[in-house]
This record gives C-alpha cells, structure tokens and sequence, in this order.
C-alpha cells in the first residue's frame, strides 16, 4: 500500500498484510512531518462485515448510513425493537448501533433477547443516546444493561465509525489512553476522509442534520401529530436519563423512590420537554409521567419484580 505525505508529497510504501486494520502514525523520510493513516483491514472486506442500525427517525438513520458507507462499511436501517430482531435473526450483524428509545422494545430489552437468542451471541451492540443536547443530565453510564458501548448523538460524526471498529476487531471497548498507533480500525473515520478542512466543514453539516432531524422529531403541524411526537420525546427523554443512571434507576424501582433519587435529572428533562413541546399539546396528558409509568412496569417484568 503506497501513501502520500500531506506536507510535501514523498511516497512512502505500508506493509498491508502487517498494519491492515489499524491507525498508525507516521513521521515523513523526507520532510520529518507526522501524520496518521488508517490501513484497510483485508480480514474486514473479506468478511461480510456489517452494522444495523435501528433508530425511529428514518432522516438520522440515513445519516448514519452515510456515514458508514464513506467509511467502507455495509449499513442495514430500521425503525422498531421487533424489527431489529427480526433482522439480527435472519442476518446477524457484526455491531448493532440501537437506540435507547425505540419505538416497540425499551434498549434494555433488546440487549436482553439479543443476548439469549442463538445465534446472536457475537453480536456487539452500541447503544445510541436520542437527545442532541451535550449539557443535559449527561455523565459516563456506570452500566449499559449488558451493552458493549454507547454513544451521544453528537459525537456521531466523529466518533461513530471508530467506537464500531473497537467493537467488531478488538470484540471490546479499546482501554481508555490507548495511543493513536494501537487502535484497531476497518474504516474511514468521517473526520479523517476529507483534506484542508473540508472533514470539519463535513461533520458540522453532519451534526447540525442530526440537530435538525430531532427537532423534527419533537415538533408537528397538526395535533394528532404533536401528540405523537410529545409521546415520542417524553420516551427518549425517560430512556436517555435511564441509560446514564442505570444503578440509581434500578434502586428507584425496587424501592419505590426513582422520582426522588433522580429529582434533578427528571427536572432536566421536563425543561428540554417543556422547550420543544407547545403548551397546547402539553396541557393534554402528562405525556412524561406516562413514559416513566411504562419504562416502570416493563423494567420490573424484567428485573421479575
């Protein structure tokens, strides 16, 4: 494999079949200057390698699937838990990226049947966050009820295509500090593809598409619509405070006291519901008291309580 030095266009020769499927950097014979490069992993392209995606919102969906074809990557999209199922059983993928809030079946109870069901074993699951807000009740999740990794939405562009390599070569997570040289790859990341700052222009327009597609999401023309969409975001906004409070949810649950140990978060969410959702749709139901109700019952069936 030949590459090109960015800084003076010395060729420099790379041993495929011993770098392929990794980041490494390099340091120009001539000119001295550092630069990394991604080397094709042969293992990957001869292997069918594939993600799923499944996300309700079809434009984001999209999104993604442009993003994993500009990294070399075949890209299958849904839109519900049974169908995402259905999908893993008839063609099982190498990473499922999943939405915590999928219409059908709660995140947590996807990574459930996926990890009972034979055959599906081996598949890594991402877990994808649904609110496109970097400050709202965000932490590291302690647990990721039985998930290999998890992303926000608006480090999609960045760091979408990496987390996927770490899970499908490395079959983990990469340890935290592991250096540019040791990452795993069988991609192109979207912030490495383009040259003299087009990659930056790329992923802010990637992003502010993200944005826009949720916004969408939450907003609607008629009322039978907004309905739905309130119904929609209160979902996403119970399962997003779940999956970065998973021990404290589960203590609520069994105790009986979630409102009060996730007081400030729950406040949190009511205020971005309050923001996107017009006061003539709110005044109809308590769309988020519903969502936590049904987030409830159906993780007490889990935990069999």
């Amino acid at each position: 494999m030949i590459v090109s030095c960015p800084a003076c266009a010395a060729r420099l020769r790379l041993d495929r079949k011993r770098l392929g499927g990794k980041r490494v950097t390099l340091r120009c014979g001539r000119c001295r200057e550092v630069f990394k490069v991604e080397v094709p992993s042969v293992v990957a392209e001869k292997s069918g390698f594939s993600v799923l995606v499944a996300h309700s919102d079809r434009a984001l969906c999209a999104t993604i699937e442009e993003i994993l074809n500009r990294a070399g990557l075949s890209c299958r999209t849904c839109h519900d838990g049974l169908e995402a199922l259905d999908l893993m059983d008839a063609s099982p993928p190498q990473v499922a990226v999943v939405d915590v809030a999928l219409p059908g079946l709660f995140a947590f109870e996807v990574v459930e049947k996926v990890r009972r069901r034979p055959g599906l074993e081996e598949v890594k699951i991402l877990l994808l966050s649904s609110v496109y807000n970097r400050m709202a009740y965000k932490r590291t999740p302690s647990s990721l009820y039985g998930a290999d990794d998890y992303i926000e939405k608006h480090h999609i562009p960045d760091d979408l295509v990496t987390k996927i390599n770490r899970l499908a070569v490395n079959a983990v997570p990469a340890p935290s500090g592991a250096t540019v040289s040791e990452e795993i790859t069988v991609g192109r990341s979207l912030q490495g593809e383009e040259k003299d700052g087009e990659a930056g222009s790329l992923a802010d327009e990637v992003k502010e598409r993200i944005r826009s597609a949720e916004e969408k999401e939450s907003s609607g023309d008629s009322t039978e619509e907004g309905v739905i969409k309130a119904r929609r975001l209160a979902r996403i906004i119970v399962s997003d405070i779940a999956l970065y409070n998973q021990d404290l949810v589960e203590e609520g649950i069994r105790q009986g006291t979630l409102h009060q140990l996730l007081a400030s978060e729950i406040d949190e969410g009511k205020r971005l519901f309050t923001e996107r959702i017009a006061p003539e749709i709110r005044s109809r139901e308590d769309f988020l008291e519903q969502a936590f109700a049904s987030f409830i019952e159906r993780r007490k069936k889990e935990l069999c309580l």
